[in-house]
């Protein structure tokens, strides 16, 4: 991976974004970069007027600096970790994201001030031309369409006047797109299909927000304690906390906890947990460094045979074979 040094506010220049957006074919760059205020990486790929980008940044303090930009550009914008403002010209007041929120963002140019308020941020956009954007959104929902009309006007918009919290569904979806298995021609092709996928769960997420209310969480409190008991679960995966233990951590009872957290990540709290380690599992699989016994056993599995069916029954095939 190429390492580079960059000043804070070289690294959000438009230059970054810019860089390769038009490109018909498919271009992308890996970097690690430094600054006397954050070390990180950011892996970006373009094509045909859409830029993909992930962004991994640890702080040495809480930062506050000054932005810039006058492309005119469509972005999906997801916060996977980490919580932010920005106090932009364009909106006119400052606009926060926490931990696991997403929206979609409009305007032809910007210049405001980033504040952050954690030493760890992650970051998830998919960017797009206006014109690539109107293209692949034409036939959509109301939301989307209605977001287009106001773009076609060249007005500064929000898909969701208030901010919507990332799923199951969409870290699933994220996650595919970070570790596309092809190359060349036909990754170009996967990750339109991906970036499709998102605005449909994005266009979704802001039809429901907005239709119908929440059954089981009906604060931002709640909410963010469900984010809480997945961050809380992922982090000790060795030796997760029974049920109970997790509800009391987060500050919920049980019955919100299990729920709550179906409602958000469409799967139970061990059942997500079990998900995730073998994605683990079938990365490991993968790097052929480890046999299939040793990493039964660093997954929590009691036997090759427990660990194979709970496979299978994910991924359609065993792990002798591999993740297709």
């Amino acid at each position: 991976m190429e390492e580079k040094t960059f000043t804070t506010e070289e690294l959000f220049s438009n230059s970054l974004v810019k860089e390769g957006m038009d490109s018909p074919g498919l271009t992308e760059i890996n970097t690690r970069f430094s600054t006397p205020d954050m070390t990180g990486q950011i892996q970006s790929c373009w094509f045909d007027g859409i830029r993909i980008g992930f962004a991994e940044c640890n702080l040495k303090k809480d930062m506050h600096f000054e932005w810039t930009s006058n492309l005119d550009l469509v972005t999906q914008y997801f916060n996977l970790r980490g919580n932010t403002s920005t106090a932009t010209t364009v909106y006119g007041h400052e606009y926060p994201f926490g931990n696991y929120q997403h929206n979609i963002f409009y305007s032809s140019e910007s210049r405001g001030i980033i504040k952050s308020y954690d030493t760890s941020l992650i970051t998830f956009m998919v960017q797009y031309r206006t014109e690539k954007f109107i293209e692949l959104t034409r036939n959509s929902n109301e939301a989307l369409q209605q977001f287009g009309s106001l773009i076609h006007l060249g007005n500064p918009c929000t898909l969701s006047p208030q901010n919507l919290y990332i799923d199951g569904t969409i870290v699933h979806t994220i996650e595919q797109m970070r570790n596309c298995p092809y190359v060349g021609g036909i990754k170009q092709m996967y990750l339109l299909s991906k970036c499709l996928e998102l605005l449909v769960l994005q266009a979704d997420a802001s039809h429901k927000i907005h239709s119908s209310n929440s059954r089981f969480l009906k604060s931002a409190t709640d909410k963010e304690s469900i984010i809480y008991a997945r961050e809380y679960l992922l982090n000790h995966m060795e030796q997760p906390p029974t049920l109970t233990d997790l509800a009391r951590i987060v500050g919920i009872n049980t019955f919100k906890l299990k729920n709550g957290f179906k409602e958000m990540f469409g799967n139970t709290v061990f059942g997500y947990l079990t998900d995730k380690r073998l994605e683990m599992a079938a990365t490991e699989i993968s790097k052929k460094e480890k046999s299939i016994s040793e990493i039964a056993l660093d997954m929590g599995y009691s036997s090759v045979q427990h660990f194979s069916k709970a496979y299978k029954k994910k991924f359609g095939t065993t792990p002798r074979n591999g993740k297709k």
